[in-house]
């Protein structure tokens, strides 16, 4: 076979030898196009997947940080010995989100903004902080460009 190759190559002239050389070339060229593509993709969606896993267990962490936190009533009297904003700030903090404004109206009482959170998260924020004893009398969630939201809301602690 490579007898009969040999005869061939010699049997063809200059310029066909550089036409057929160059489309050895561009055929070498769109095989490494072909095998190389899919390749990058599955690097940049392995690099998403990776992305959203690393989102998705920062949630589970703070759901079982909630979980495994104080019941209701006992979290509700440890607020009482702490101002409402620290416990807020606190609270925030423990979980990532960072709180841009933070007004005590009183002691039982609390305006906060938060500028950026992933929606997830701050939900189940507020959820926790419901169940220990909070009451949301305002919200208002506005989504930004980049997946994000951010957050304004009136808290209030319940009971006498």
């Amino acid at each position: 076979m490579i007898d009969g190759l040999k005869s061939w190559w010699s049997g063809l002239s200059m310029r066909e030898r550089w036409l057929v050389g160059a489309a050895g070339a561009l055929a070498l060229v769109v095989l490494a196009w072909a095998l190389g593509r899919p390749a990058v993709a599955a690097f940049l969606d392995l690099e998403a997947r990776h992305r959203t896993a690393i989102e998705r267990e920062g949630r589970v962490a703070a759901k079982v940080a909630l979980l495994a936190g104080k019941p209701a009533k006992a979290a509700a009297s440890a607020g009482d010995a702490t101002r409402i904003d620290q416990y807020l700030a606190q609270s925030a903090g423990e979980i990532g989100l960072t709180l841009d404004r933070n007004e005590a109206r009183g002691d039982r009482q609390a305006t906060i903004a938060i500028a950026t959170a992933k929606a997830p998260v701050l939900t189940d924020w507020l959820a926790g902080l419901e169940g220990q004893g909070f009451v949301v009398d305002q919200l208002t969630i506005t989504p930004a460009a980049d997946g994000t939201v951010g957050m304004t809301a009136e808290l209030r602690k319940a009971g006498p």
